[in-house]
């Protein structure tokens, strides 16, 4: 049986409750279920969400949408089979995605094409960074600059599938990603420049 071991409040001893007691409390409705299967993975979610937000607060609201759509379908993941944590991981990913849609539809629509020379001067720059200073910086970025930079440095998307899930052209999308490797050059060039200047002082 998998189990997975949840922790209480305060020096309480942790509670052991399987993987698939959880499952099905969630699916029962039961709140203490939901708030062992939140609890459990409130951390790594948070910061999975933190990528595609521009605030903590943000990246707490956003996943708060995705556990609520967690809860709604857990029944599907039941009956489907297949790793709950990858599972869970998707649906944040979905709802980061969801929940700039609206704005990126109608928000930084230049097509490469016709507006935008695609330089990918930035790239030894941004991969030579640890990933809590990009995300720091990414964090900078437009929703639309922000969103495809994830979808495809960290997420691994193509142009094409990121076209698909946000309703924009591929040119679109290739286009806004070099915007924003672009604007991550220029804040790590500023970033740069105000280090050397302090320690100059």
């Amino acid at each position: 049986m998998i189990s997975v071991t949840l922790p209480r409040a305060g020096h309480q001893p942790a509670t052991f409750m399987s993987l698939e007691d959880i499952v099905k409390g969630c699916i029962a409705g039961k709140r203490v279920a939901q708030s062992k299967l939140y609890e459990h993975y409130h951390a790594r979610m948070v910061g999975v969400c933190l990528r595609y937000a521009g605030s903590k607060d943000e990246a707490r609201e956003i996943m708060n949408l995705g556990f609520l759509k967690v809860f709604q379908t857990m029944e599907r993941f039941e009956n489907g089979g297949g790793n709950l944590d990858a599972w869970i991981y998707r649906i944040m990913i979905n709802t980061s995605i969801d929940y700039y849609r609206k704005e990126l539809k109608h928000r930084y629509q230049d097509d490469v094409e016709n507006h935008y020379h695609l330089r990918d001067e930035s790239a030894d720059a941004i991969s030579d960074m640890s990933a809590t200073e990009l995300i720091h910086l990414v964090q900078e970025l437009s929703p639309a600059y922000r969103t495809v930079f994830n979808l495809y440095v960290i997420e691994g998307f193509s142009h094409k599938e990121i076209a698909d899930q946000l309703n924009i052209s591929e040119g679109t999308s290739k286009s806004n990603l070099a915007k924003a490797r672009g604007n991550l050059q220029t804040m790590i060039r500023e970033r740069e420049s105000f280090k050397s200047t302090s320690y100059a002082g």
